[in-house]
């Protein structure tokens, strides 16, 4: 997950939150849907400082 950026991993987040299918995610940023889950459950230490993105308006960033 290194070639995301802390912006893409807070709109991942925000679309966890959601309910977004981890597979849709994943798709998006070709990552696997396993790293979706170590987001959601904060398993993953180097992002668990990044806020979930305010998505509330529709417009996805990506």
């Amino acid at each position: 997950m290194k070639h995301l950026s802390r912006a893409e991993i807070s709109v991942i987040k925000a679309r966890i939150q959601r309910g977004d299918r981890y597979s849709e995610i994943a798709a998006d940023y070709r990552i696997n849907q396993g790293r979706i889950s170590d987001l959601k459950f904060d398993r993953i230490r180097k992002y668990i400082d990044i806020p979930p993105a305010d998505i509330s308006d529709g417009v996805e960033m990506r």
